[in-house]
């Protein structure tokens, strides 16, 4: 097994293609995406938007190097309080570590 980070970022689903293109210019390996159903943030509860999308919120996540998480989070900061996205990153233990180089 090996140590790399996993960052996950919840955000409004329009925001997704710019996201994506940060973490291809990090050099993340790649990502998965999850729906995200609500929650409740600074601005109170949010649930997702069926009828529109308009509030259709997303969590991006991936598993890579320290180097890596470090340079998406870093071209992604930017982002955070102008958009209000939450990003978390963690320690983990994967198999297969060679993969997420």
């Amino acid at each position: 097994m090996s140590e790399h980070l996993r960052v996950e970022v919840i955000l409004d689903r329009p925001l997704l293609v710019e996201v994506q293109r940060i973490a291809d210019a990090a050099g993340l390996p790649g990502h998965t995406i999850l729906p995200a159903l609500g929650g409740k943030g600074v601005g109170g509860y949010w649930s997702e938007d069926l009828v529109t999308g308009a509030q259709s919120k997303i969590v991006f996540m991936a598993v890579a190097s320290d180097a890596k998480v470090r340079a998406f989070l870093d071209a992604l900061e930017p982002l955070l309080d102008s958009h209000g996205l939450v990003a978390l990153c963690s320690p983990v233990s994967v198999l297969r570590g060679a993969k997420f180089d």
